[in-house]
C-alpha cells in the first residue's frame, strides 16, 4: 500500500532546517516518520514523525503525552541501552515548525555502511564476518535484555554498518518493555516481522513466553542468513500461511553443514530451537561458547 504524500514540501523542509542542508529525497520513510541525511557534517539523520502536533503547541519542548505511545517506547530505548551495537538519539525529540503545523523531530547518527539487507542482496557473508555479525547482535540483545527490553524486530533491514564495518541494530519500534502496559491486546499476537519472527510471536499475547530468547531466535533466523545466504525455514515460493505452518511445525534447524565455524554452528542450532525452554538460558551463554565476554 503506497503512503500519502508527506504534509510539507521539499522547499518548506529546507526552510525549517535552516543550515542543516537536508538531502533530497528522504533516506526512508515508513507509515508514521520519514528520514533525511544532514549534509553539513554532523554525520547525522534528521528523522521527523509526520503527523503534525495540535494546533496550540507553540514552542520547541515536546510534553511525552504529546508523543506517539509507540515512538515513546523506541526513543526510550534508544535513550536507556549503552552500546557500540545499538542505535541511540544523538539529539532529543523537539518542536519544529514545518510549513504550517508544528512537528516532532529528533536525529541518530548516519552509519554508512549501508544495511544488512543491502549486503546479503549480492551473496552470503564470509565465515568471520557472519561470526562477528552474530556477536555484535548478541551483545545488542544482551544490553536491551539489561533493561528488560525485548526489540522483537531482528531482520537484516533494521542491521546497519557503520564506519568501521560494525553492526548496529536500530528501529526498536515494535520492542516489548516488560513492567510497562503492553500496547498490544492480550488475545493478539506479538507484533512482528513475518519473516524474521519467532514462533512465540503467533501465539495470542497471554500465552507467549516473549523475552530476551525470542530476539535470540531472530538473531539466528539472520545468522542463518548471513551464513548460507538463504532462509533457515521460508522456502522460495512459500506463501504466508505455508510459512507460518512450518514455523510453528519444525523441530530443529540442521546447522551441522554451514560453512562456518563449529562453535557458530553450535550456537545457531541453539538459537533457532523452535521453543524458548530449548534457547539459551541466559544472554551470556552463546557468548561464552563463542569465546567474547
Amino acid at each position: 500500500m503506497s503512503l500519502p504524500p508527506l504534509p510539507f514540501d521539499d522547499t518548506e523542509l529546507q526552510a525549517a532546517f535552516t543550515g542543516r542542508s537536508l538531502a533530497l529525497p528522504p533516506l526512508g520513510r515508513g507509515s508514521f516518520k520519514v528520514a533525511y541525511f544532514a549534509g553539513d557534517g554532523s554525520d547525522a539523520v534528521v528523522k521527523i514523525l509526520t503527523d503534525p502536533l495540535p494546533g496550540d503547541i507553540d514552542n520547541t519542548e515536546v510534553d511525552a503525552s504529546l508523543l506517539p505511545e509507540r515512538f515513546a517506547r523506541e526513543v526510550r530505548a534508544m535513550q536507556l541501552t549503552d552500546s557500540p551495537h545499538l542505535g541511540t538519539v544523538l539529539v532529543e525529540p523537539t518542536a519544529v515548525q514545518i510549513g504550517g503545523s508544528r512537528f516532532v523531530t529528533y536525529e541518530e547518527p548516519f552509519y554508512g555502511g549501508g544495511t544488512l539487507a543491502d549486503r546479503l542482496s549480492a551473496s552470503a557473508m564470509s565465515a568471520p564476518d557472519a561470526e562477528s555479525l552474530v556477536v555484535s547482535l548478541l551483545k545488542a540483545v544482551r544490553e536491551l535484555w539489561a533493561h528488560d527490553i525485548v526489540h522483537r524486530d531482528i531482520k537484516p533491514g533494521n542491521i546497519m554498518f557503520d564506519g568501521q564495518g560494525n553492526a548496529v541494530l536500530i528501529d526498536p519500534g515494535i520492542s516489548l518493555h516488560v513492567g510497562l502496559d503492553d500496547l498490544t491486546d492480550s488475545s493478539q499476537t506479538s507484533p512482528m516481522t513475518l519473516g524474521y519472527s519467532a514462533p512465540e510471536q503467533h501465539e495470542a499475547r497471554r500465552y507467549a513466553q516473549i523475552d530476551f530468547r525470542t530476539d535470540h531466535f531472530l538473531v539466528g533466523v539472520v545468522g542463518y542468513c548471513a551464513v548460507t545466504g538463504g532462509h533457515p525455514i521460508l522456502e522460495p515460493g512459500m506463501d504466508r500461511n505455508a510459512f507460518i505452518v512450518k514455523l510453528l511445525s519444525f523441530d530443529k534447524i540442521d546447522t551441522s553443514g554451514l560453512p562456518c565455524s563449529d562453535r557458530l554452528k553450535q550456537v545457531l542450532a541453539r538459537l533457532l530451537a523452535p521453543k524458548p525452554n530449548r534457547r539459551f538460558r541466559t544472554t551470556n551463554e552463546p557468548l561464552e561458547i563463542l569465546e567474547v565476554s
